[in-house]
C-alpha cells in the first residue's frame, strides 16, 4: 500500500508541477475527517465516514468544469503531444478506489487546484494501543555514486525513480524511450553502470532497446520495469540471464534496495 500512496502522491504533484509553468507552491495536508463532518460534504459518491483526508494544492492554471469532467478517463490529457500519456490520474484514481476510498479536484480557473483524497481511517483498536510492534530491522546502506541510465516514458514515474536514486548519492540521466536513451548513451561515450528501463514504451520496447545497447555494452547490468509478471516479460528476452527485474509499483526503498542488490553484485562479480 505505501509504494501505491507514493505513485498517487507524486502524480498529483507532477500536475502541480505542469500547471504551474510560471511558479508556484504547492502545499500537502493531512487531516482526520469524521463522519458528522463528511455528511456536511457536497462531493457524490461520498459514504459517511471516518477518513484521512490527504490534499495536494497548487497555485497554478486551474481547470475549467470540462477538463475535470474528464480528467479521471484514461488517456485524457492537456499535455502537449510527447508530454504525457494520460493516464497517471487514471492511474491514481484506480489506486484510491481500490483502497476503498474517494477522490475529488476541487479547482478555480486561474486560481489554482486541490486534490482531497478520502482513506478509509484505521482507529486502533484497545488491544493494539500499547502493543509492542516487531523489532525494527536494522538500518542498510542504500547509498552509491554509479552512474544509471533511467528510461521510463512516463513522466510521473520516472521523476519518481530519479528522485529516489539521486537522494541516495547516485548519478541518474534520465530518458523518456529507447530513442533518447541511446541518445545519451552515445553523449556519454557509453560509460554507465547500470540501466533502468520500463519494458512497454511507445516507438521502442524494453527488449528491443537492450538488443541496441548490447552491441556497444555487452555486460552492462539491467534493471527491467513492469506491471506484468516476470516470467510473461523474460520470454521477450534474448539475454535474459543478464537482466534483472522490480515489479511495478514500486515504493522508494524497492528501487533502492533492487539497484543496490544489482549493483553490489556486478561488483562481487567483476572481483572473482
Amino acid at each position: 500500500m505505501w509504494s501505491r500512496l507514493e505513485q498517487v502522491i507524486i502524480n498529483l504533484v507532477v500536475n502541480a508541477r505542469d500547471a504551474m509553468p510560471e511558479g508556484g507552491a504547492i502545499n500537502i495536508r493531512t487531516s482526520n475527517v469524521t463522519a458528522a463532518e463528511t455528511e456536511t460534504f457536497n462531493f457524490e459518491g461520498m459514504v459517511a465516514a471516518d477518513y484521512v483526508l490527504i490534499e495536494v494544492q497548487d497555485t497554478g492554471t486551474g481547470m475549467s468544469t470540462e477538463v475535470l469532467d474528464k480528467i479521471f478517463e484514461p488517456f485524457f490529457t492537456t499535455k502537449d503531444l510527447g508530454k504525457g500519456t494520460g493516464l497517471g490520474l487514471s492511474t491514481v484514481y484506480g489506486i484510491v478506489k481500490q483502497t476503498e476510498g474517494f477522490i475529488y479536484p476541487v479547482s478555480v480557473v486561474g486560481a489554482g487546484t486541490t486534490f482531497k483524497i478520502f482513506l478509509p481511517r484505521h482507529v486502533l483498536a484497545a488491544s493494539e494501543v500499547g502493543s509492542k510492534g516487531p523489532a525494527a530491522a536494522p538500518v542498510r546502506d542504500l547509498t552509491g555514486h554509479e552512474r544509471i541510465l533511467l528510461v521510463e516514458d512516463e513522466e510521473s514515474v520516472r521523476n519518481f525513480s530519479a528522485m529516489a536514486l539521486r537522494t541516495t548519492g547516485y548519478e541518474v540521466f534520465e530518458a523518456d524511450g529507447g530513442e533518447e536513451a541511446l541518445e545519451i548513451l552515445e553523449d556519454e561515450n557509453f560509460e554507465i553502470d547500470l540501466m533502468v528501463s520500463d519494458v512497454l514504451m511507445p516507438e521502442m520496447d524494453g527488449p528491443t532497446l537492450l538488443k541496441h545497447v548490447r552491441k556497444k555494452m555487452p555486460t552492462l547490468k539491467v534493471i527491467f520495469v513492469s506491471g506484468f509478471a516476470e516470467d510473461s516479460v523474460r520470454r521477450d528476452i534474448e539475454d535474459d540471464q543478464s537482466v534483472e527485474f522490480l515489479s511495478k509499483p514500486y515504493s522508494l526503498d524497492q528501487i533502492n534496495s533492487k539497484v543496490k542488490e544489482v549493483l553490489q553484485a556486478a561488483l562481487r562479480g567483476s572481483q572473482d
